[in-house]
């Protein structure tokens, strides 16, 4: 059976002055906005990511797993526009490369304040995009996405299982908590619900914190929460100061018996220390 890849982006937050941003792009009146420094560090990691998806080797799904643009408040200062459609060009940009490689690609739905409500604001760029339509809702954006991945035998087939929110926690050494235990709350209420027809969730992707961790529940579920592709907002500072972004993305490889998960995490550069004192203290008193 050919190795399938299932590829997980998350929080590009394209439009906000901290997120994921073109080099150069078009924004009002004729004008153009490059990103900062930090935006372009950001930009030069995603096009590394972008090489790594391309060059994989057998089928690839990509799954956009919410908040792929900033969106438009009067309590968020840090906006490079105050466009919607100029912030979800702008990301179309950025996400088209991976539209291209993938034989599916898939977008899920995240905050009302990010993409609108009921994601009106991400609708648009997913279907310029392609992305597959929910066979239902006919949207091409997913509130949740169930997923079931090929097997050699039918009966050996599992689901994935992907959807934006989380709870967070502001201290690190619980962040694998709330995870895990949606993940077990999500089994019972499945084979609560549908007994011995409920999906078979091995695998479970979250993401919205902007920090990736991930366990694995004997003997073959796990569940994961994505990196992100913003760094650290006025609401950060505010919320969890000292608290760094987790920048990257997820891939996992399904060859038919398990999956394996090939996260992708890139250092974040070194803070500015500011110095120069020293010509306060050799002065003789």
């Amino acid at each position: 059976m050919t190795k399938l890849h299932l590829v997980f982006f998350s929080d590009l937050h394209v439009g906000s002055s901290v997120g994921l941003w073109p080099d150069t792009f078009p924004v009002d009146e004729g004008g153009t906005y490059r990103g900062s420094p930090a935006q372009r560090w950001l930009l030069r990691c995603y096009q590394d990511a972008l090489k790594e998806v391309q060059a994989l080797d057998g089928p690839v799904i990509v799954v956009v797993n919410g908040d792929p643009i900033q969106g438009v408040h009067a309590r968020d200062a840090q906006l490079v526009t105050s466009r919607w459609d100029v912030q979800a060009k702008a990301c179309g940009v950025l996400l088209a490369p991976l539209a291209a490689r993938a034989d599916k690609f898939y977008m899920v739905r995240g905050t009302e304040w990010h993409e609108g409500r009921a994601a009106e604001h991400s609708e648009g760029l997913a279907e310029g995009l392609g992305a597959v339509k929910h066979p239902t809702t006919l949207a091409r954006t997913w509130w949740e996405l169930y997923l079931e991945l090929p097997a050699v035998k039918r009966r050996d087939r599992v689901v994935v299982h992907a959807a934006h929110h989380i709870g967070a926690s502001s201290v690190p050494n619980y962040e694998a908590t709330i995870p895990l235990r949606e993940l077990l709350i999500q089994l019972s209420e499945l084979g609560r619900h549908f007994g011995t027809k409920a999906p078979d969730v091995r695998l479970s992707v979250r993401s919205h914190r902007h920090r990736m961790v991930g366990v694995w529940v004997p003997p073959d579920m796990q569940v994961w929460v994505t990196p992100s592709w913003q760094l650290k907002t006025a609401f950060t500072y505010k919320r969890a100061g000292v608290l760094l972004p987790h920048i990257g993305w997820l891939r996992a490889e399904w060859d038919g018996r398990e999956i394996v998960m090939r996260p992708r995490f890139y250092r974040l550069p070194l803070p500015h220390i500011e110095g120069g004192l020293e010509e306060l203290t050799d002065k003789e008193i």
